[in-house]
């Protein structure tokens, strides 16, 4: 006999522990891919007998995330017909499939087979996002889901961490041993498939009735502003995380053993950030996204005028890193916010899409603007994050005078009853 959910005084579901665990552990699989990134180089060097060159290497990153903009997509698309955790178990079969590039052949046609195992894994990864953040939103409520979801963002930078460093250690032996150490997630799966509960929530487009209706109807105007907004915003938010490498070379600063330990650094940062953020939600008169922004432009600003102090950039990787992390943790809140409760899966799958596309789109921008040198694509993000904290900040006084209900971050002691 099943046990009964315990029940608030609205009627809304209480979970336990476990159900808050496996919620959060959810996140941990998007960053799988982590474990190949530091065996790119013994991967280029096991194909170098086919003509393999740096273009094909950098593939093996790039169509996971160009294929996480589709899988986002497909989120929206699956929720109208299936439960939440049976979509969930298709993205865990597809990131089942990224494992699978340990067994191809190293000849061309598996260099070939190697690539549709990351066209695998980019599909479920972009699945994953948005039902990390799902899950938490339709279950939890009020504080709890403001703490579930900024320790979500801690959880998945701290395992990113953790996969990066166990997949160099088993690079070291064998480039086919990076790719099935991504099975080391399959016990988290299966923990998130028993444990997780199917959430209590009408489907986007669902009429009381029970038929189905335009699912884009459930979400807001103001959601689809914040879809354009917050994906041009990665445009710039990217930029550190796709050029800091050779920045630190080019400064000066190390090679890769020194940029590995700095971008360990900065992920660090952003768990800090993130773990840091309910201590001050809500007491910043509705203002937390832009201290956030705030955040990672000091850090731009610091190593761009002054990195090529090592004590420098490590500030202004920790500012930036600060800020990285609290900044999603407010974004989904805030997206969540102004969705209807039915909304919320397809909204952040939405969401997604446009930060992986225009993520997807970075390289392609700071050529269109002449950043030729690393140094100078940092230059275009700084002034990037310093226009958005401005355009953000207009809009926080705007609302704050026209529309206060829309800012997630204001009235949080009534909103959380």
């Amino acid at each position: 006999m099943a046990k009964e959910i315990q029940r608030d005084e609205q009627g809304r579901p209480i979970y336990g522990a476990t159900v808050q665990i496996a919620a959060l552990l959810v996140i941990t699989m998007q960053y799988v891919q982590s474990f190949v990134s530091p065996a790119l180089g013994t991967v280029r060097k096991a194909y170098a007998g086919i003509g393999v060159n740096d273009t094909d290497i950098a593939n093996i990153q790039g169509i996971p995330s160009l294929m996480a903009i589709f899988g986002s997509i497909l989120v929206g698309v699956l929720e109208r017909f299936l439960k939440k955790k049976t979509i969930l178990a298709i993205a865990l079969v597809l990131m089942f499939g990224g494992s699978l590039a340990g067994l191809c052949p190293e000849t061309e046609t598996g260099f070939t087979m190697l690539l549709g195992t990351r066209v695998m894994l980019g599909l479920g990864r972009g699945m994953i996002f948005p039902m990390a953040s799902s899950f938490i939103a339709d279950l939890f409520f009020g504080a709890q889901k403001a703490r579930l979801m900024s320790w979500k963002t801690a959880v998945g930078g701290l395992s990113g961490t953790l996969f990066q460093t166990i997949g160099g250690l088993l690079a070291v032996m064998s480039w086919r041993y990076a790719f099935f150490g991504m099975l080391m997630w399959v016990p988290i799966a299966i923990l998130c498939l028993v444990w997780l509960k199917e959430p209590e929530v009408k489907k986007a487009g669902q009429a009381e009735d029970g038929t189905k209706g335009n699912a884009l109807k459930s979400i807001s105007a103001a959601a689809w502003v914040m879809f354009v907004i917050f994906g041009i915003w990665n445009i710039f938010q990217f930029v550190f995380m796709g050029n800091a490498t050779l920045v630190i070379k080019d400064m000066g600063l190390g090679e890769s053993d020194i940029a590995g330990y700095i971008m360990s650094f900065e992920t660090a940062m952003s768990a800090v950030g993130a773990l840091l953020y309910p201590f001050w939600r809500g007491k910043v008169g509705g203002f937390d996204m832009v201290i956030a922004i705030a955040g990672e432009a000091l850090g731009y600003t610091l190593i761009v005028t002054m990195g090529s102090s090592t004590p420098m950039f490590l500030l202004g990787t920790a500012l930036y890193g600060l800020g990285f992390g609290t900044f999603n943790p407010i974004l989904i809140l805030q997206l969540v916010h102004v969705l209807p409760k039915e909304g919320a899966t397809l909204g952040l799958a939405l969401l997604s899409g446009a930060q992986n596309f225009c993520q997807f789109l970075s390289a392609n921008v700071l050529a269109m603007v002449g950043a030729k040198t690393a140094i100078q694509k940092f230059e275009f993000a700084m002034y990037g994050a310093w226009f958005y904290f401005v355009m953000i900040l207009v809009i926080l006084v705007v609302l704050k005078i026209k529309a206060p209900q829309l800012i997630a971050t204001l009235n949080v002691k009534a909103q959380e009853k």
